[in-house]
């Protein structure tokens, strides 16, 4: 079985320390532009532009939101800046920290007020399709009054992919999820519902969202996906339409029986999870496996019990 790709691209930061007594965000929280904002704390270092990826649309239509090969995790804000007034996107960024994960979302002409808010599912702006994310829960991001296209002269202030997938311990993917009439909305895929820190920072104005890493456990399954994160990559694929047959427990039964033997396997169902392999040779192997999360996902093997040979 074709195993997806994980695309990880490191950012370069600086140590920042969590503040005391992060707590989680209940519900969502909005965060007007002219609120008091906390002491500057020192800025991520910005990553080297990410090849490829997909274009923002222009004010009025919307950003594309699943490209057929998930853009590298990280893009450089550009130094050009619109001359009309306004908020402009210019860069998004992530990096893993000790103990959390986060994304940065940087602005020219001022900072953007935003609402945040956890979610099962983050849909398009205006059309309402849902935009595919890896992990077990999302969170909704609006900037309002903001945009990614400058209008005079006509070209887009963030030139970034429109998808960046990290993959990181919580932090899995960043979609664009809207821009549409001064609203600019993305889909942030979690590894697992928990706390998360929204803030606004100056010089430069950015918005920051930080991650607490959550307790896993060990990843269950022993074939194909070996780890969370080779699962998160399959999962973000398979949300994607990739491999459909990844949520069939037989059809991933089948293909473990094929990578081993290269030849039609025999298979009986012994129940939703549990399978009887007979080999070539007469043995029966039994597959045990399940789905390792809460949501929707491919299949894993999570346990193999080889029979006594015939």
């Amino acid at each position: 079985m074709k195993r997806l790709p994980i695309l990880i691209t490191e950012v370069s930061v600086g140590l920042l320390a969590l503040t005391a007594g992060l707590a989680a965000l209940a519900g969502c929280t909005t965060s007007p532009a002219s609120q008091p904002r906390a002491p500057a704390a020192s800025t991520p270092a910005a990553s080297t532009p990410a090849p490829g990826g997909s274009t923002p649309a222009p004010r009025g239509s919307t950003l594309a939101t699943s490209p057929s090969t998930p853009a590298a995790s990280s893009t450089r804000p550009g130094s050009w800046t619109c001359p009309a007034s306004g908020v402009y996107l210019t860069g998004i960024r992530v990096g893993q920290h000790a103990g959390f994960d986060r994304v940065v979302f940087q602005f020219s002409g001022g900072l953007a007020a935003y609402r945040t808010e956890a979610v099962r599912t983050v849909v398009s702006d205006p059309k309402g399709d849902v935009v595919p994310l890896a992990g077990q829960q999302s969170l909704r991001v609006v900037f309002h009054d903001a945009y990614a296209w400058c209008q005079q002269p006509v070209r887009p202030t963030y030139t970034g992919p429109s998808v960046l997938t990290p993959f990181y311990p919580r932090l899995l993917a960043v979609s664009a999820a809207g821009d549409f009439e001064g609203y600019l909305s993305f889909g942030i895929g979690m590894a697992a519902a928990g706390p998360y820190h929204a803030y606004s920072r100056t010089g430069p104005d950015r918005v920051v969202i930080d991650f607490p890493h959550v307790a896993l456990g060990k990843f269950p399954g022993i074939w194909d996906f070996t780890s969370w994160q080779q699962y998160w990559a399959g999962q973000y694929g398979w949300n994607n339409g990739h491999q459909p047959w990844l949520s069939s427990p037989e059809m991933v039964v089948e293909a473990w029986a094929r990578s081993r033997w290269h030849t039609d396997p025999t298979i009986r169902q012994v129940n939703a999870n549990t399978f009887r392999v007979t080999e070539p040779g007469g043995r029966v192997d039994t597959v045990t496996g399940t789905v390792p999360v809460t949501v929707p996902g491919p299949w894993v093997i999570t346990r193999i019990v080889y029979g006594t040979p015939a």
